[in-house]
């Protein structure tokens, strides 16, 4: 994922103000005991959460406030081995990819809340908006009665999915996507020049997922996905067959690259010359629809879409989520195809 690809390569550009802010706090000791750090993915959140953490427990700083890497905490730390140090996340096997109650049950007992050593005991949550109903109630116990040194860092990419009481608890600490400029700047020293036009508009400025659509599969899996969307409506292929191949993929990737596609073509009615598309090299396919479709309906499939990737984390049964997208788009488009 987008968040992973930033893993080890320090504090990125964009997250500097974030970072040396929260810096301060730390070393004034006035660090909120609970932080919710949100903005879409690709941006790092990850990395600068398991940073931040790190240098909260280390005890040989370096003047950016980077954790040393050499000391014993250090060692604990990137082992996976710190008795203040937890990370929560949904166990991998799981379907519902929920985190349930168990687990923040674990992290609400007192032996786990006090740290060992004169420093802070620190919880992650991440993805916070798969806490089930059950585990959220039970954190939300924590955060009205916060130990003096535990400190919780919950992870979103879609904060909305948390229940108000816990967001209301927590200090945001929202990361943006960056300016284009920058962004391109930080990619330029990674990959090719001729892949950034197409990377940057796919990922919609997000510099970590544009670093991973450079991978061949990734784009070359979009280009079968295009083909099957578009099948649906020219080819009469089966919406439930291809909904069994698109369940092996990234349904939030797949899902951003169907909004991406009735964007482009609702752009390309503007008759601007030429529109600034996600998908330029797509471009041709995506004219001949646009003119084949009335901007309400493609707004009306827009608005479908956008709704489903809102409920993509949490919906329990993505094949029906798909397969109604497909079937609509099927109904919906199949009269006008060529």
């Amino acid at each position: 994922m987008g968040d992973q690809k930033s893993a080890g390569l320090g504090v990125l550009p964009w997250q500097r103000e974030i970072w040396e802010r929260l810096q301060l706090a730390g070393q004034q000791r006035r660090i909120p005991h609970a932080l919710l750090f949100s903005g879409p993915r690709g941006l790092g959140k990850h990395s600068f959460v398991r940073l931040f953490a790190q240098s909260l427990l280390c005890g040989s700083t370096n003047d950016q406030g980077l954790a040393c890497g050499q000391c014993r905490s250090c060692h604990l730390f990137v082992v996976g081995t710190h008795p203040d140090f937890r990370w929560l996340a949904p166990e991998p096997d799981s379907k519902s990819r929920e985190i349930k109650i168990d687990a923040v049950r674990a992290v609400n007992n007192a032996d786990h809340l006090t740290a060992q050593a004169d420093g802070y005991k620190i919880t992650v949550i991440t993805p916070a908006e798969q806490l089930n109903m059950a585990a959220a109630n039970s954190l939300l116990k924590t955060l009205e009665e916060p130990s003096s040194s535990g400190l919780m860092f919950l992870i979103s990419s879609r904060p909305s999915g948390l229940p108000a009481t816990i967001r209301s608890r927590c200090q945001s600490v929202c990361f943006r996507i960056p300016p284009e400029s920058e962004a391109r700047d930080w990619l330029q020293q990674r990959i090719a020049a001729d892949q950034i036009d197409l990377v940057m508009g796919l990922s919609g400025g997000a510099p970590l997922v544009a670093l991973e659509l450079v991978d061949s599969e990734v784009l070359s899996g979009r280009s079968k996905v295009f083909e099957q969307y578009l099948g649906v409506v020219k080819d009469r292929q089966d919406p439930v067959a291809i909904v069994e191949d698109w369940l092996k993929r990234d349904i939030d990737l797949l899902l951003n690259w169907m909004s991406g596609w009735l964007i482009d073509m609702l752009r390309l009615q503007t008759g601007e010359k030429p529109p600034a598309l996600f998908n330029p090299d797509q471009k041709d396919p995506l004219t001949e629809w646009s003119r084949k479709l009335d901007s309400r309906t493609l707004h009306r499939l827009l608005q479908e879409t956008c709704a489903a990737r809102g409920s993509a984390t949490t919906n329990l049964n993505p094949q029906l989520m798909l397969e109604k997208l497909l079937i609509d788009w099927s109904n919906t488009v199949g009269d006008k195809r060529a």
